[in-house]
């Protein structure tokens, strides 16, 4: 098997770009077109280009972190706005 079918993503592709061929051809014959396609794919400047274009990029943490209700009026992060005025949100995002 190639390193490259350990990635799910990269697997999920090529499974579905053989896909049409089950039942047409041998499961060795399916397993060497995989084994192709994915050597294609790590060795081809333009297809390794596309695929790293392609793929989800992973992200070990967001920058967006979910506030709600966790905050009162007194204690809520003060908000700037691009007007210049600042104001305080309290958790449902009203205006104080």
């Amino acid at each position: 098997m190639h390193p490259l079918l350990a990635d799910p993503w990269v697997a999920a592709r090529i499974d579905a770009a053989v896909a049409p061929y089950r039942g047409l051809l041998a499961s060795e014959d399916l397993e060497f077109l995989r084994n192709e396609l994915a050597e294609r794919l790590a060795t081809d400047e333009h297809a390794a280009r596309l695929l790293r274009r392609a793929a989800p990029r992973h992200v070990e943490q967001s920058g967006e972190a979910f506030v709600g209700d966790a905050f009162g009026p007194d204690e809520a992060p003060e908000v700037r706005r691009a007007s210049g005025i600042h104001s305080r949100r309290a958790g449902s995002g009203a205006d104080e």
